[in-house]
């Protein structure tokens, strides 16, 4: 693409009614390129096909120049494009679309991978090489497929005639609906837009726009784009000069407006055939102004701004959240932007194109959001506009790592009870979580793995400030060898009978094996320093029983279990009597802890993923 700027335009909206639906054309300032593609003879009817310009250009029969017009036809042309839609590079024949019909204009569906092109001669092969105005050539409507790197036929519309043309395809983004130009009878003017919809049972009959868009001239080069708007040219609705561009709304309501484009899009000649780009950022069109190298050439539209709503929402409701502040600030710490959501929870913002940003999104009852926003990359967008999830005031989120070595467990599963309701959270693939929290409640977490040895977690929100309770949760793997440090297997002191919290972790190592009935353990109980080691040694003993007797009450065989005391010989603390110690520190040391002595990894199932 050469660099020469042509000339400058900003969109400015013609009025005719109210429009409920704002366009990305409204407003927007845009630049116009020229481009090293075009040639002396007609180039126009640009598409985007994934990462390719797709235009027409006149070719030479036989590659030599005829003198006479009808031994030239049209054929299908392409060149690459770069990420923000400019075209790169020379421009290339389309040998996989090609045959000795005029071909195009077309649109491609993404979504169903079907190419919708205009062909002349589809119907009569004995005709020729003539061009559409010839009155007795029609041009009909083919959809093609990709087989391996070549298009076939797929099929042709079924209102293709004899009688009248067929031409100019758009497809919407979901692939069911098509508009099109053509003459048949019935019509407003000499060509007409209509619109079919594809059901199960085929493509309907077409339907016309209606006054709104048809006029008593020639309608003709419609464009779907992803805003709702169809960008279409007409010589019969007024303008700077022939064929001008237009835009409206579709689908068309009673309410709908027809706008057109201001400044120098529309010149005095013809103007028509515009696209964007599935990045919003630019897109093409043909004119045949002065200027250009040939009878028509293509340019480049490069728009410079971006307009979009800011939606905030609550992340968890889903429901919008009016008086939302909204902050956008450059990358030189300037306020690009800034205001609060309406009652549709809404803002609009229009920003500079390639440019980056950070947003600030603020609500009272909410956390503050932060957001990075790249304008060269739309793939955060929805239906052009930017939906912000802000968090409430109370967030539970966090990582389960294995303890070894904390590497990410996928598929964590964590069980969230408020004493009221039950609510289960997933860990992604790096072990991740998020769950938003209600004020004045009070949480246990359940947290279980597969092949690990689960955990609990309790807290509650009750009169706390707004924040997040991050957590770092380490699970214990149920190999051989792991030592696991059971949870709340505290003893008071100089006893040996269990505790309810001590029950609670027991019952959870008795359903692990159960769950996994290879497993073989050994249950080690210690104590404090306090008190003669033989006494010590023989509480230990008894503690470490009495916790093998409630798993064996709980259908695990006894043989399963071994049981061992260790007195005061592994304290976990310096309180060894030689130094002052609180009663929570000695409370450390009396503790029970499992080894897993034997283990055999089970084959399992979860969902229609297998674990050996």
């Amino acid at each position: 693409m050469k660099a020469k700027h042509i000339l400058v335009v900003i969109f400015l909206l013609i009025t005719f009614s109210g429009w409920a639906q704002k366009s990305l054309f409204d407003a927007v300032n845009m630049t116009i390129d020229t481009l090293a593609i075009n040639t002396p003879y007609s180039d126009f009817g640009p598409a985007i096909i994934e990462d390719e310009l797709v235009f027409l250009s006149f070719s030479e029969k036989d590659g030599k120049k005829s003198d006479k017009p009808n031994k030239v036809f049209y054929d299908l042309y392409s060149t690459k494009l770069n990420a923000f839609g400019e075209a790169m590079g020379d421009r290339t024949r389309m040998n996989t679309v090609v045959s000795k019909y005029h071909e195009g204009p077309l649109t491609y569906c993404k979504n169903t991978g079907e190419l919708f092109l205009t062909q002349s001669n589809w119907e009569n092969p004995q005709e020729e090489n003539m061009v559409f105005i010839k009155k007795n050539i029609r041009l009909g409507i083919v959809i093609y497929e990709k087989s391996g790197s070549r298009w076939s036929v797929k099929e042709k519309l079924p209102f293709n005639s004899s009688e009248y043309s067929v031409a100019h395809p758009t497809i919407s983004v979901t692939g069911d609906t098509l508009i099109f130009v053509s003459d048949m009878p019935g019509g407003s003017g000499e060509t007409d837009l209509y619109y079919t919809v594809r059901t199960a049972d085929g493509w309907a009959d077409p339907i016309n726009l209606g006054p709104k868009v048809n006029s008593s001239g020639k309608e003709m080069f419609p464009f779907l784009n992803t805003d709702g708007s169809l960008v279409f040219s007409s010589d019969g609705l007024g303008g700077a000069g022939k064929l001008d561009l237009f835009y409206i709304e579709f689908p068309i309501r009673a309410s709908s407006q027809r706008s057109t484009f201001a400044g120098e899009v529309n010149s005095p000649e013809d103007d028509f055939g515009m696209v964007v780009h599935p990045n919003q950022q630019g897109g093409y069109f043909a004119s045949n102004r002065s200027g250009g190298q040939g009878s028509d050439d293509v340019y480049f539209l490069r728009f410079e701004d971006y307009v979009f709503d800011v939606i905030a929402m609550s992340s968890k409701t889903k429901e919008i959240l009016p008086g939302t502040h909204v902050n956008i600030i450059d990358e030189e710490g300037r306020v690009a932007a800034s205001g609060s959501t309406n009652d549709e929870g809404r803002l609009e913002v229009q920003l500079e194109g390639n440019t980056k940003y950070t947003l600030v999104a603020t609500n009272e009852e909410y956390m503050e959001k932060i957001l990075d926003l790249d304008m060269a990359d739309k793939t955060g967008f929805v239906d052009g506009n930017l939906e912000v999830y802000l968090d409430p005031e109370f967030v539970f989120k966090g990582q389960v790592v294995d303890i070894m070595g904390n590497v990410p467990i996928p598929d964590a599963l964590l069980m969230v009870s408020d004493g009221t309701k039950l609510d289960s959270i997933l860990t992604d693939d790096k072990g991740t979580f998020t769950y938003n929290l209600e004020s004045d409640k009070k949480y246990r977490v359940d947290v279980s793995a597969y092949n690990y040895f689960g955990t609990e977690i309790e807290f509650n929100t009750m009169g706390m400030d707004m924040g997040v309770f991050d957590y770092l949760i380490q699970l214990y793997s149920l190999d051989a060898g792991s030592r696991i440090a059971l949870k709340n297997i505290y003893y008071d002191f100089g006893e040996w009978s269990l505790r309810p919290e001590a029950k609670r972790e027991l019952d959870r190592l008795a359903k692990v094996l159960e769950e996994y009935p290879d497993i073989q353990i050994i249950l080690e109980s210690h104590t404090d320093s306090r008190g003669t080691d033989e006494f010590n040694m023989d509480l230990s003993n008894k503690r470490s029983e009495t916790a093998a007797d409630y798993i064996i009450s709980k259908g695990i065989s006894a043989r399963r279990l071994e049981w061992v005391g260790f007195g005061e010989t592994q304290l976990v603390n310096e309180c060894d009597g030689s130094i002052p110690c609180t009663e929570e520190q000695h409370y450390e040391n009396r503790r029970t802890v499992v080894e897993i002595r034997k283990s055999k990894v089970t084959r399992r199932a979860k969902g229609n993923i297998f674990y050996f």
